[in-house]
């Protein structure tokens, strides 16, 4: 139906629509926008997944969202690492009372708490991923400490990037520290095989795994 406008004449000329025709016009155009915005409404509720999956395929936005996982294992068993061992890898079962996530899309979790190990096979080539770990360390003597990331594990080029480096002038117990760095998804390889956080130092140490945060920065 074309929108009826209410013909109202000359100021004061008792012309124009009389008061019924000009309510019955109301009543009509009132009706069809009514009728309008209860097909539109539906129509969107309809459809509400298929925008939320074309609104993720524009381009040039970013979306964010977040895992923590809090570990309570190696609270009571702390990990032991032997001085000078290469083979000391940091476990979290992911069960800690403080695990939570921001996960709006129901996105994959990046740990998996089964293999102690990162699947990034979720994410895409562009994509980055910031971490924050937090360690209770024991040293039995003054030493420096590696943390690293060992990445593409089982394929044809692994590679580890050293994440921080840490000196004590003396024995410690109960050392707290906190670890930040990023990780970039620019190839296969990393993208498709798991990842671990891998802890090195000269003199024996004992590991209490705090919790790992890593936020998705998806492209």
């Amino acid at each position: 139906m074309a929108r009826q406008p209410i013909v109202i004449g000359s100021a004061n000329a008792k012309q124009g629509d009389t008061l019924f025709d000009g309510a019955t016009k109301i009543n009509a155009n009132e009706t069809e926008l009514y009728a309008d915005t209860a097909t539109n409404t539906q129509a969107i509720a309809d459809n509400a997944q298929a925008i939320i999956d074309t609104t993720a395929l524009i381009t040039g936005f970013t979306k964010t969202y977040w895992f923590f996982d809090a570990d309570t294992a190696t609270q009571s068993a702390p990990i032991s690492h032997t001085g000078a061992a290469n083979n000391t890898y940091l476990t979290n079962n992911s069960i800690g009372a403080a695990t939570t996530s921001y996960n709006p899309d129901s996105k994959a979790s990046l740990w998996n708490a089964s293999t102690n190990r990162f699947d990034f096979s979720s994410l895409k080539i562009g994509d980055t991923v910031e971490f924050r770990g937090s360690l209770d360390i024991t040293n039995a003597a003054a030493q420096e400490i590696d943390l690293l990331m060992s990445l593409a594990e089982g394929s044809a080029s692994p590679y580890e990037l050293n994440i921080a480096h840490i000196y004590y002038k003396t024995a410690s117990s109960s050392a707290t520290i906190t670890f930040l760095f990023r990780v970039y998804i620019g190839e296969e390889g990393t993208r498709t095989n798991p990842a671990r956080f891998r802890f090195a130092s000269p003199s024996a140490s004992s590991i209490k795994v705090l919790g790992f945060f890593s936020q998705i920065t998806s492209v």
